[in-house]
């Protein structure tokens, strides 16, 4: 629930009003007078305050309509030349929900404000106390709101997008593990099974984790947040234990495919920017270069992690669940075949993506399977390529770079 767009401007449009209406409370108790006290401008009359409760209603109404037609254009734009699946990233940035929140509380605070006032009431009853404190609300309102357009601005910008997917990619891919599997069978477990089709969109570790320290059973889940599994389709094992119900409780499904932070859904986006990038309406091949050195990254990052068992422990230090491995071969797939479709029809980007290839650290830690797969890839990179490419000039560019990919490689 915490998730959805709105639930934190309604957060706090709740919190301003109850704010609002302790303030009230307060100056019918006589902070209003206290108020007074200081003088002009602290001591204005009751029509004076009506007609600024009215004149920040007006305020606030203008900046919350401004800034949220604003957001739906901005984002509007950007989708149209980057991709629609980023919306979702864009619209779950904090920044964005505490701007909007901060407006809409601001105006029902006003709201609550000028319904509150009588220019009739005699002076004791007017909020002076409330009514200055909104308005030092609306001057840090004001504020706020040139940092929050240059931060909307900067958000959907490309190179801040793909800057973000390839760090999230990256990053996902870590975590805390165990340095080795129990001592257990773990191939003698019982399966556990999915309760529904869908995708995997939240994995609960921590209860899941408790409870197997309470059952004194072992985890091995074989599919990660953001897969697809069918209804009855084996999810893992669990050793120790008679059924694997309980674990799949853990596991919350999606009718869609969202943001949750997996490596293969974040590549599939950076080649999609690549994608719309090199496409003859926008002609960014900047952009597309941008892409291919957070691939790189992310390939980077995974040879670096591939290593590593993914055990979580419980607290005496005992592996209890096994995290799947996210195999290089299985997650870059599917983007690199995209990728080389996309680029084919340039040289300079091919060439730029076999050469982040062969620039892959450590390539003595990779195995077999991974470098075959490597240059596999980048065979095929050249050879798209090649059959692609007009000029003799360009296809000598794509050999040099593959003869140096694959010494590296072999």
């Amino acid at each position: 629930m915490w998730s959805n767009f709105w639930a934190l401007p309604c957060a706090m449009i709740v919190a301003a009003i109850s704010t609002v209406s302790l303030l009230l409370v307060l100056d019918a108790r006589g902070a209003s007078a206290w108020v007074a006290s200081f003088g002009w401008p602290f001591a204005m009359s009751g029509s004076a305050a009506q007609d600024l409760a009215s004149s920040l209603v007006t305020v606030h109404a203008a900046f919350s309509t401004l800034y949220f037609s604003i957001t739906l254009l901005v984002l509007t734009l950007a989708a149209s030349n980057l991709g629609v699946r980023l919306i979702d990233r864009w619209i779950g940035d904090p920044v964005i929900r505490f701007t909007l929140g901060l407006l809409l509380s601001l105006l029902a605070a006003a709201l609550i404000l000028h319904f509150s006032i009588n220019s009739a009431d005699p002076p004791d009853r007017v909020p002076r106390l409330t009514t200055t404190i909104l308005v030092v609300g609306t001057i840090a309102a004001l504020a706020w709101m040139t940092n929050a357009l240059h931060h909307l601005g900067r958000m959907v910008h490309i190179d801040t997008s793909i800057a973000r997917l390839g760090q999230d990619a990256a990053e996902s891919l870590g975590g805390t593990f165990y340095l080795g599997p129990p001592i257990v069978d773990m191939e003698t477990g019982v399966a556990i099974i999915s309760r529904e089709t869908g995708y995997i969109d939240e994995i609960a570790l921590d209860a899941m984790l408790c409870e197997a320290c309470e059952r004194g059973a072992f985890v091995r889940l074989d599919h990660a947040r953001g897969d697809f599994v069918m209804k009855g389709e084996p999810v893992g094992l669990v050793v120790e234990a008679a059924s694997g119900d309980w674990v799949v409780r853990h596991i919350t499904f999606a009718p869609y495919r969202n943001d949750t932070r997996g490596p293969e859904f974040e590549c599939n986006l950076l080649v999609e920017i690549a994608a719309r990038a090199l496409s003859p309406g926008i002609n960014d091949p900047y952009s597309a270069l941008a892409c291919c050195d957070r691939l790189a990254g992310v390939l980077a990052a995974a040879v670096e992690e591939q290593q590593r068992a993914r055990w979580l422990t419980d607290a005496q230090g005992m592996p209890r669940l096994e995290m799947p491995r996210e195999r290089i071969t299985q997650f870059m797939d599917r983007p690199l075949k995209s990728l080389r479709h996309s680029v084919a029809s340039y040289p300079s980007v091919t060439v730029h993506m076999i050469d982040l290839i062969a620039r892959l650290p450590q390539p003595a830690r990779m195995d077999a399977d991974l470098r075959l797969f490597l240059l596999e890839n980048v065979e095929a990179l050249a050879e798209h390529g090649c059959i692609r490419a007009d000029l003799e000039r360009d296809r000598t560019d794509i050999a040099a770079a593959l003869a140096e990919a694959r010494s590296h490689l072999r």
